[in-house]
């Protein structure tokens, strides 16, 4: 069974894709869509979904734009982004074309919304497109998803500006949307389209990223479910039958079969990863945490694991479990240890790496696990800021005002954070203490 691609491109290069692709028919089904301003791209994603078993962009902002849109993209998603050769060949060819034409002259659009004036000459003046302009990249990672939906118009904007001063003779356009706005204002322009090789190479991995994804569909996976610790109650066998009978109740009325198997005070739910895809909407809500909560007295947390064996699997919902700290919110970490929650309908759903080189350097420069770091981190992306008192850490931590007065201090001894007063919101009291995190997200 062919696998189906979706291309999200640009009207003015859905036809050079559509030629391209032709010569894959026999190895994919592919849909090309057009989108003509950054703010269809989540309507054209949700439209097309359930069909696609990858997809391919024709830029790295519209990657970008739809992966911040998108809380969880269940399918692997390859932008076709310019190559540094083509962004060296295109500006060289120009002028060997047109003697007349100075590379101080020649700018790219796709850089004008981070450096000014962006031209060829700055390109021959460092060794590769990358370290050319690291503020662009930069600029992807925080940049709101409204700067992203407006990227083109504010490149436009500058493109016009500088014409006006007389300062550019041509434009080298990654903005696929600008070509033809750009020749209706009769500014020269020309799009860096990436080398045919480049393209069936791009082509080439997403198939095989689709085909590992496909594959692993099989991959072990478990539910993990434990009890919350609260005062006074002791986990115990009755609450331990109530629990698997309510989840044999849970399979028959979802017409689903489990394996279950007791760890200490876990009840482990052993199954696989397109299983877990089904019952969480793909990774998007715990139905299992919602039947629970409403039959159940009692309260429990429900985490789930995928990995490349079983006992990887458990480890992740390990991880998962420990991620969701007091809250009982529901996680998933996933075999490329990502985390991925929490999965409730009413909360926004976030993928993220657990361990990165960033997160296990803060942790053991304020000796917090990196769990905590990592909650942290999605804490401040979640309320769109970093400043954070005690009682908000605590509030959504779900843990005390004095554990979460160690993670602060904890940061600040560590140079991690900084504080900062604000005045109470009553007229009487003492200032309330502010503590800034210094890291980048």
């Amino acid at each position: 069974m062919k696998s189906h691609l979706l291309i999200i491109s640009s009207t003015y290069l859905s036809q050079y894709l559509k030629d391209m692709l032709h010569s894959y028919s026999e190895q994919i089904d592919y849909k090309v869509i057009e989108y003509h301003s950054f703010t269809e791209l989540k309507d054209l994603y949700y439209t097309h979904e359930k069909w696609a078993d990858g997809i391919l962009t024709t830029g790295i902002v519209v990657q970008t734009v739809l992966e911040k849109a998108i809380p969880h993209i269940s399918v692997p998603l390859l932008s076709l982004a310019t190559d540094n050769e083509s962004f060296y060949r295109i500006p060289l060819s120009l002028m060997i074309e047109n003697h007349n034409l100075r590379p101080e002259r020649i700018v790219f659009d796709v850089f004008l919304n981070t450096k000014p004036f962006a031209s060829v000459y700055d390109l021959l003046e460092y060794e590769n497109i990358n370290s050319m302009f690291p503020d662009f990249t930069r600029w992807l990672s925080s940049a709101s998803l409204d700067e992203l939906y407006h990227a083109e118009d504010l490149a436009l904007k500058n493109i016009q500006r500088l014409w006006s001063e007389d300062r550019i003779d041509m434009v080298i356009c990654r903005y696929g949307n600008l070509v033809p706005k750009l020749k209706e204002l009769q500014i020269p322009c020309v799009f860096a389209t990436a080398t045919d090789e480049y393209l069936h190479q791009t082509l080439q991995l997403l198939i095989s990223k689709i085909k590992v994804e496909k594959l692993t569909a099989h991959a072990p996976a478990v539910i993990a479910i434990s009890p919350i610790e609260t005062e006074g109650e002791v986990w115990n066998e009755l609450l331990d039958l109530t629990l698997k009978k309510a989840l044999l109740e849970f399979a028959k009325k979802n017409d689903v079969d489990f394996l279950i198997q007791q760890k200490r005070d876990t009840c482990l739910i052993l199954t696989e990863k397109a299983f877990l895809s089904y019952l969480t909407n793909d990774f998007q809500k715990s139905i299992i945490s919602s039947y629970l909560h409403e039959y159940l007295d009692f309260q429990l947390a429900v985490s789930y694991g995928i990995g490349n064996t079983l006992d990887e699997a458990i480890t992740n919902a390990t991880t998962a479990f420990k991620a969701s700290g007091t809250s009982g919110d529901s996680y998933l970490v996933d075999a490329e240890n990502q985390l991925i929650g929490p999965l409730y309908s009413e909360k926004p759903v976030i993928s993220s790496y657990m361990l990165t080189p960033q997160i296990q350097e803060i942790a053991e420069k304020s000796s917090l696990a990196t769990t905590t770091i990592h909650r942290l981190n999605r804490m401040i992306l979640l309320i769109g800021h970093r400043d954070l008192t005690s009682n908000e850490l605590a509030e959504n931590f779900h843990i005390t005002v004095r554990d979460a007065n160690r993670i602060l201090q904890k940061l600040e001894s560590a140079g991690l954070a900084h504080t900062t007063f604000r005045k109470s919101d009553h007229m009487k009291g003492r200032p309330i203490k502010v503590y800034h995190i210094d890291w980048e997200i």
